[in-house]
């Protein structure tokens, strides 16, 4: 799987899932324009990329800013010749009960996680067309095991979650016909900042590993890889597909070591 060449807008690169994604595209040759809030953050990574030698330009932008979020295409499309590839990866969640979750709270995950994806979407469409027209374009977007299972304290994020997989498959639909696959990965447990301090909490960490059949924490270089895929010309004939990368999560009642 290779990207030589082809231009990459992705969000929320500037920790985890994001990150590790971006210097998997980078080292498969893409050009990866880096959207996220924190400039800092960028900034090293767009450094660390380049003394690599791969390629990469950062687009400060928050997801939830339309203004912002349009600048940051238009300047990675100036700047690497249009947008072949959007993968969307920004999300958020706040763990609370539902009945101690007020509408700014709910507002803030929903925007973050479902209308930023439709946002982007509409605002990233001109450009996948026009990339369409050479080869097929694509469309990424971050998902969860939450999009299927319910996740306690995180009613708003699997609601979001859920949303986004339906979300997907009707784009892929709609945009069959201009030349774009649009796709999900569906990440289990995944080793970044925010599940680091979750792990730490009681016996969360051994919990969630005994409900694992590999019986290991993903990486983000996991979810990397599997976007790589679908980032790449060896997908060409999928489109609203949705590819769980979670070690067999979903897949069982119950395993072995039970």
């Amino acid at each position: 799987m290779e990207l030589n060449g082809r231009s990459v807008f992705l969000t929320g690169a500037s920790s985890g899932i994001g990150r590790g994604t971006a210097r998997v595209f980078a080292a498969a040759g893409a050009r990866v324009a880096l959207c996220a809030r924190s400039a800092d953050k960028l900034r090293a990574l767009e450094d660390e990329i380049l003394r690599a030698g791969g390629e990469a330009a950062a687009f400060p932008a928050d997801v939830t800013d339309e203004k912002a979020l349009e600048a940051a295409l238009r300047g990675a499309a100036a700047r690497f010749g249009g947008v072949d590839v959007v993968v969307h990866c920004a999300g958020t969640n706040v763990k609370n009960k539902l009945a101690d979750t007020d509408d700014a709270a709910w507002d803030r995950i929903l925007d973050t996680n479902l209308k930023s994806t439709y946002r982007l979407a509409r605002l990233a469409h001109p450009y996948l067309k026009k990339s369409a027209e050479a080869r097929p374009a694509k469309f990424l977007a971050i998902g969860s095991v939450g999009s299927y299972l319910g996740i306690p304290l995180s009613a708003a994020y699997c609601a979001s979650k859920g949303g986004l997989v339906q979300l997907i498959r009707a784009m892929a639909v709609e945009w069959a016909s201009d030349g774009i696959c649009v796709n999900a990965v569906c990440p289990g447990y995944i080793r970044t900042p925010l599940s680091e301090a979750a792990f730490k909490i009681g016996d969360t960490y051994n919990k969630v590993l005994s409900r694992i059949p590999m019986k290991r924490i993903g990486a983000p270089e996991d979810i990397g890889r599997a976007l790589l895929f679908l980032a790449s010309g060896d997908s060409d004939y999928i489109t609203g597909t949705t590819l769980n990368v979670d070690g067999g999560l979903l897949a069982t009642a119950h395993t072995m070591d039970d």
